[in-house]
């Protein structure tokens, strides 16, 4: 049997991250919206659950956009900016691995694209509307429209002239 005894030691944590925290490192140079979300949160000394209040998403959330599962929508976005210090989602060099958008939602670049689903993709995104309410709009299915900004399909000439009627030039004209 071992001797009992009654010290305690503490030890200050302040120079520690929190233990949710070790063994991940902060981003020196990130890439993602994620890492730059941990790399400021990091950078207050704050926990995700603070963080997340600020940005009044839930920590669920907020781990998501971290480890870059989940990308922010747009509404959540001019939040995003203030809490970062600047916009990063104009930055042509960032993306994401997973997600229900394309790379574009993150970098509205202002090079044209070359086919035509991708500039209706572009359309869509500067007017920040999903899928579904663009796809409302012109008339057709969300899952149409999904296959034009895939480039799976192409649209037609009459929707073309539809999507140019509503003030859009830069599609071709398909054949």
């Amino acid at each position: 049997m071992l001797p009992s005894c009654e010290r305690v030691w503490s030890v200050p944590r302040s120079g520690y991250l929190p233990a949710q925290n070790r063994g991940i490192s902060v981003p020196k140079n990130p890439t993602t919206i994620g890492s730059r979300l941990r790399r400021r949160r990091l950078e207050l000394g704050i926990h995700q659950s603070e963080a997340a209040r600020i940005l009044g998403v839930s920590t669920v959330t907020l781990s998501r956009w971290e480890c870059d599962k989940v990308y922010p929508t747009w509404a959540q976005q001019p939040t995003l900016t203030a809490y970062l210090g600047y916009n990063p989602f104009v930055d042509a060099t960032l993306g994401r691995p997973k997600g229900n958008e394309t790379i574009d939602v993150a970098s509205l670049s202002s090079k044209p694209s070359l086919t035509p689903g991708q500039q209706i993709l572009q359309y869509r995104l500067k007017r920040k509307k999903t899928r579904k309410q663009f796809a409302e709009e012109i008339g057709i299915s969300p899952k149409t429209l999904w296959g034009w900004e895939t480039n799976r399909r192409r649209p037609s000439s009459r929707i073309v002239s539809r999507v140019v009627g509503m003030g859009f030039e830069a599609i071709p004209q398909s054949s």
